[in-house]
């Protein structure tokens, strides 16, 4: 009888603490699991059972632990020690799993937008400090856009709090002209993003800003990020604006500023899981719409103002209202492909060029022509290369020819590649290492509630994608804008050609169910002649 009442009350002892530990990670579960509650997706339905089944089994635990130890049978309690314990290592594990994919997915739809302004001079200049400027009263650039963050809003903030002369500062329309006017000594010195070495470094007669100019002061905040609100969700199609960040940081940089020189505008429609994908070239001129003078501009330019004026400039030429736009570093591509594996490009030419860190030398990166699988720094190779380089590299590695357009075309490879390889992750120690790759490396104004409506989408892709045996398993049209060379005071323009770009938005409107295909009622095809896969926008215009 003593026997039996000390089993019991270690029963009891046991019983207590296995309940408030199966509690305690229950209450976890919950917290965890309610970061994929949408009311915009399936998801609410799924959480909200999630959280109902754990309540039942918290009772069922409950319940059956009191009468187990009530009938003080040794095998009935130690039966339920096991299925408890189970249960509770069980929903430990995918609490964790679930915390470290949420993490991820909050570093990237982060509601924080950050910003950073510099006063920068040339390099040999003696002004060390903003003492320095202040105290010999110094011209400074700024632009007078009231609304750009870094180029106006934030210097405003710096010359209030450090009591700079207003009467020292002079306005600017554009940064170009400003930076033209600190090299030839007009001004001393101009405020602009703290990321204008990556911003001009592509521009020519800057190539080399890094080593002549210094910044002297630096200020940055984070303000509230403006998400997007056409209410699509990514379960219906969608318009999303892909731009690389090309820079030699490990992330994305606090700045909201970028070159812009890598700019996709993407349909995707998950119906027919097909997508459109354009290239647009960045010298393409068009009206600049967040300036205060519209002027016209080559594109690039709207990406000194940050995403949103690159988003609504687009928009503004091409008439194809953009739901999302997504930053993605070109030094995160790296690590990307190598956590994949490599990725499968056709590469169209042998090349060679920098490395992600833009040396040559020892660290030159080389590329044969042909199929082959590509590393992280081959696949950044190939998504920057737009000019041979026979100084460094011989006539093998400079054989071709090749500038925005092919380096357009070569990027939409590289996406394309990275999205067929997605189909072959098969551990969640991959997903883990391309959440948080993605994490550091992708900025976006796509709200958490919109994201989680995307995983039934990636289900249903990755799904399709083991039932195709082709590796395209998502249909992708290539788009191209075609134009002609223009100069204007000295400056190269791209001018394109409006029958091109109205073909091109009538393919995105199709695929995005807005028009109506037309079919082609005539087809004929020689067997002599291989099949070519025809590039829409791509021809012959007048105008």
């Amino acid at each position: 009888m003593e026997k039996k009442k000390r089993k019991f009350k270690k029963a009891v002892l046991l019983l207590f603490p296995l309940l408030i530990a199966y509690y305690i990670v229950s209450c976890f579960f919950v917290n965890e699991i309610f970061y994929y509650n949408s009311s915009k997706s399936f998801m609410a339905y799924v959480v909200y059972g999630a959280i109902f089944i754990n309540a039942l089994l918290i009772v069922l635990f409950t319940v059956k632990g009191f009468k187990c130890i009530k009938k003080n049978k040794t095998k009935s309690y130690v039966w339920y020690f096991i299925f408890l314990i189970i249960f509770i290592v069980g929903e430990l594990f995918v609490t964790i799993n679930m915390n470290k994919i949420s993490s991820s997915l909050s570093k990237i739809t982060s509601n924080e937008a950050g910003y950073s302004s510099s006063i920068v001079v040339l390099k040999e200049s003696d002004y060390e400090s903003i003492d320095d400027i202040k105290n010999d009263d110094a011209k400074i650039g700024i632009i007078n856009d009231t609304e750009n963050q870094e180029g106006y809003v934030l210097p405003m903030q710096i010359v209030e709090d450090e009591k700079i002369n207003e009467e020292n500062l002079a306005s600017y329309d554009e940064y170009t002209q400003m930076l033209s006017d600190l090299y030839n000594g007009e001004i001393d010195a101009m405020f602009v993003s703290s990321s204008y070495v990556s911003l001009f470094a592509n521009e020519e007669g800057y190539e080399n800003i890094a080593s002549e100019t210094k910044a002297i002061y630096e200020k940055s905040e984070k303000t509230k990020k403006e998400t997007s609100t056409t209410g699509k969700t990514l379960d219906e199609p969608f318009t999303i604006l892909l731009m690389g960040v090309d820079s030699n940081t490990n992330s994305l940089a606090k700045s909201n500023s970028f070159n812009g020189d890598t700019l996709m505008l993407i349909t995707f429609n998950p119906h027919t899981m097909n997508a459109t994908v354009l290239s647009i070239p960045r010298d393409t001129r068009v009206p600049i719409v967040c300036t205060r003078s519209k002027a016209k501009n080559k594109i690039n330019s709207a990406a000194l103002y940050g995403a949103d004026c690159v988003m609504d400039t687009i928009t503004n030429f091409t008439g194809i209202e953009i739901d999302y736009w997504v930053k993605v570093n070109f030094q995160g591509v790296i690590s990307l492909v190598d956590a994949l594996g490599g990725i499968d490009v056709d590469v169209p030419y042998a090349f060679c060029e920098s490395n992600s860190q833009r040396k040559f030398g020892k660290n030159t990166i080389y590329v044969e022509k042909g199929y082959q699988t590509l590393n992280g720094e081959q696949a950044l190779a190939f998504a920057r290369n737009r000019h041979t380089w026979p100084q460094y590299c011989g006539r093998k590695y400079s054989n071709y020819t090749s500038n925005d357009f092919v380096r357009g075309q070569n990027q939409q490879q590289i996406v394309k590649a990275i999205v067929n390889k997605l189909k072959d992750i098969r551990s969640l120690s991959e997903i883990y290492d391309i959440l948080d790759i993605l994490g550091d490396n992708v900025d976006t104004n796509i709200d958490r509630e919109t994201m989680i409506t995307g995983f039934d989408t990636f289900k249903n892709i990755i799904f399709n994608s083991k039932n195709i045996t082709s590796d395209d398993f998502i249909g992708t049209q290539r788009l191209y804008l075609s134009g002609y060379d223009n100069t204007i005071s000295g400056i190269y323009y791209f001018e394109y050609y409006k029958q091109s770009l109205k073909e091109i938005t009538d393919a995105m409107e199709i695929n995005l169910e807005l028009k109506e295909p037309e079919m082609d009622k005539e087809f004929s095809f020689s067997i002599n002649n291989p099949y070519e896969d025809t590039q829409i926008g791509k021809g012959t215009y007048s105008y």
